[in-house]
């Protein structure tokens, strides 16, 4: 979210923007510099001393929604999932658009709840300037030959050397750079290197298929298994009255494909990775490719067919079900 920023120069940059550490954000005073995630992970695991310790009410004072509005929609799409909910119970129809609306109602509820207390669209984020997280910053803005350098100060410093730092090359950013390599030697940690160079180890990170651990699995296999829990809603029109036959089997098909498309997906993903024999044929990467393709026109085609249905209603879908009248909302 860019919640933890630095603000300053140390000199001139030799990275190019691929190598840099940080990513630029406008800021009313300037230009500020907002670590990339890997960056922040290094920090956090090498020098969590910069980090500001930020109350928790502060945190909570930049949420642009206030808990009443919060309520107020929880309210209303409370009213609206019981009002389909009725319609089930007492036997009145639903018509396709109130059936993928109910999807996005449901997600919402569960939404609200966990996000109730999350700051949205942070506009002024905390700047680490003291003069720790300056020895950081000019670390991080080092190019290769300048940590090198550094790292040859530090060094010396440590060993009670007075002559360090010395050097025509010597500046206030390799000065800096040395003071915060001194809390990690005598093995220091090399800042992380960005895309396009080779990384020496893999970041144990959500969704990252590169690691070989259980936990690089665990998380796709649940977004597979929420996914599918989230579409299942469809199935709630299987028995709808629609135009056609024809449409209502194509909704059946789409159905089908739209709930359990991403777990197989998955699965064929996590095949190639375990039988090497079968990336070689090709047939893999079809069949990869063509899962998202057929998933997109599942999707279009239940929209679609939602705003369709909605020109051969019948009378009884405008009746309104009784229970949802004593439920708080606005129409």
């Amino acid at each position: 979210m860019g919640g933890f920023t630095f603000y300053g120069s140390c000199g001139d940059d030799t990275a190019t923007v691929e190598e840099s550490h940080f990513e630029t954000a406008a800021h009313p005073r300037g230009t500020i510099e907002v670590p990339r995630f890997k960056t922040l992970v290094y920090i956090m695991k090498h020098f969590p001393h910069i980090i500001t310790n930020t109350p928790e009410e502060t945190i909570l004072d930049r949420a642009e929604s206030s808990s009443l509005s919060k309520a107020v929609l929880i309210f209303q799409v409370g009213w609206f999932c019981t009002n389909c909910v009725s319609r089930r119970f007492q036997g009145l129809p639903l018509c396709l658009l109130e059936v993928s609306t109910a999807v996005h109602a449901f997600c919402t509820l569960f939404t609200y709840f966990v996000w109730w207390s999350k700051p949205l669209n942070i506009a002024a984020p905390t700047l680490l300037r003291d003069k720790d997280a300056q020895e950081v910053y000019a670390l991080l803005k080092c190019s290769h030959e300048e940590y090198d350098e550094a790292l040859e100060v530090a060094k010396k410093q440590a060993e009670g050397d007075s002559s360090a730092p010395t050097g025509s090359h010597s500046s206030a950013k390799i000065v800096l750079a040395a003071n915060a390599l001194q809390h990690l030697l005598p093995t220091p940690e090399r800042p992380p290197l960005q895309p396009g160079f080779k990384e020496p180890d893999n970041t144990l990170v959500p969704g990252n298929f590169s690691n070989k651990s259980t936990h690089g699995y665990i998380i796709p296999i649940l977004y597979s298994l929420v996914h599918s829990l989230y579409s299942a809603v469809y199935f709630s029109a299987y028995n709808v009255n629609f135009p056609t036959p024809l449409e209502r089997l194509l909704w059946r098909y789409a159905s089908f494909v739209v709930v359990f498309s991403v777990p197989v997906g998955l699965a064929m993903l996590f095949v190639s990775m375990l039988l090497s024999e079968l990336m070689n044929s090709g047939l893999i990467y079809v069949m990869i490719f063509l899962t998202p393709a057929v998933h997109m026109v599942a999707s279009g085609f239940l929209m679609a067919e939602s705003l369709r249905q909605l020109f051969f209603l019948d009378s009884t879908a405008y009746q309104l079900p009784s229970w949802s009248n004593y439920w708080p909302h606005l129409s």
